[in-house]
């Protein structure tokens, strides 16, 4: 690996934000056949503050996920879920694909 792909590898790896594998470890997405709170896989993985501010963010996160969508969405042959993480894909830059199918899985299980 050069110098410079290895320097971006790292920044990248850097400022990849943990809410991502928060969201995973918290619905149990890939280990459970449903999803269900999980608060202390959170703190045995980030420790108990940690685990508390990202508990709440992936809370909020929810309640984004939650809101209408807008009219151009509704008007889409997808599925709700996936409209839906269309619009969280949008807001949240943060997130990344897993944090989105752990997010969508959630979510598809309380539309149920």
């Amino acid at each position: 690996m050069s110098k410079a792909a290895h320097k971006e590898a790292f920044t990248a790896a850097a400022v990849e934000d943990p809410v991502n594998r928060a969201l995973v470890v918290y619905t149990g997405f890939g280990r459970s056949p449903f999803p269900r709170a999980r608060t202390g896989d959170l703190v045995t993985l980030f420790g108990d503050v940690v685990a508390a501010d990202l508990k709440a963010r992936i809370l909020l996160l929810y309640q984004d996920m939650q809101l209408p969508l807008p009219e151009e969405a509704r008007r889409s042959k997808k599925s709700v879920t996936e409209r839906a993480t269309e619009q969280m894909r949008l807001r949240h830059p943060e997130l990344d694909e897993d944090g989105l199918k752990a997010l969508a899985w959630a979510y598809s299980f309380g539309l149920r």
